[in-house]
């Protein structure tokens, strides 16, 4: 079956617009976004990536991750497919789970059980003969369910993880289209610290925040120059307001339009955005500053360059 929509993935370090991207765009009523906004079943260990590219240790961030990627890799082997434990997946905490305010939060927010159940049941029937294409029905299956407007140009999903999986993301969906939000480094590593998910100390945060940004480079590097953008997000906030908003509008070959622009005009404002809290709130900000500065310049030796902007 055809859709007359492509994907839309914003993504990034984590901390870096990719939320803020995606509230701007979906004002537009040429962009649906997600519910839930990040797709679990997309790009978290089990989901659809795994299942046809497999999940590569240099993907894991930490101890405990790798030791779940090689357990997984034991259980796919001699217990469990993957296949099992997508569904298994799919039907609990991809469905629903609670979320920081108490909500339930899952596909649940877009969909109906019999919609999903519909979609899985589709989804079996091409699994074994061919993967690849019993992944991208499910997904566009999933995707139009939620969708209203025959207008609709893109679905979009704000996953920071994303741009490190663009890869492989681009090899199911051909069409689709990537948004690499960038942020100043110290500013993300502070503000990641302050989650439950990262390193929770900037310093490490640094570390942790260059290692994103590599992998995400990498990933892109397979993806066609006019099908990716890349955006500062001090550019769309602070400096450069008019030109990036219009840039944006460009790349998704999408005209300007009220709501989108009310939004932009009223929400989006410099005031709004925090910068240089680091100086006040982390352990030596010098050593800090000077291993940002080291960082910068190894990833510029890697052929990525990050502006410093102050």
């Amino acid at each position: 079956m055809e859709y007359g929509f492509s994907p839309l993935f914003t993504g990034g370090t984590g901390r870096s617009g990719t939320t803020i991207i995606l509230n701007l765009l979906k004002n537009h009523p040429q962009v649906h976004s997600s519910l839930p906004r990040e797709i679990k079943y997309l790009t978290a260990r089990y989901g659809l990536i795994d299942l046809n590219f497999g999940r590569s240790l240099s993907l894991e961030e930490d101890f405990k991750s790798k030791r779940n990627n090689l357990a997984a890799r034991i259980l796919n082997r001699f217990g469990k497919k993957k296949k099992d434990r997508f569904l298994i997946y799919l039907n609990s905490k991809w469905w629903s789970e609670i979320g920081k305010k108490g909500k339930p939060r899952g596909l649940v927010q877009g969909i109906t059980k019999e919609q999903l159940d519909l979609a899985v049941v589709n989804f079996k029937s091409y699994f074994n003969s061919d993967k690849k294409r019993a992944s991208r029905a499910f997904f566009y299956e999933i995707s139009a369910a939620q969708i209203e407007d025959k207008n609709v140009k893109y679905f979009a999903d704000s996953t920071p993880l994303n741009m490190i999986q663009a890869n492989y993301i681009y090899k199911l969906f051909p069409n689709a289209k990537f948004i690499n939000m960038v942020r100043d480094g110290r500013d993300v590593a502070l503000s990641v610290s302050k989650e439950r998910w990262g390193p929770d100390d900037p310093h490490e945060a640094l570390t942790w925040w260059a290692n994103r940004i590599e992998k995400a480079h990498n990933a892109l590097l397979k993806v066609r120059a006019k099908d990716q953008m890349q955006m500062r997000l001090e550019d769309l906030i602070v400096n450069d307001r008019k030109q990036e908003y219009l840039r944006l509008l460009s790349f998704l070959e999408i005209e300007d339009h009220d709501l989108t622009r009310e939004y932009f005009e009223t929400q989006m404002l410099p005031e709004y955005m925090t910068q240089g809290e680091w100086q006040k709130e982390v352990k030596d900000p010098d050593l800090y500053n000077k291993k940002y500065e080291s960082i910068l310049k190894n990833l510029t030796a890697k052929g990525i360059e990050i502006a410093k902007y102050y």
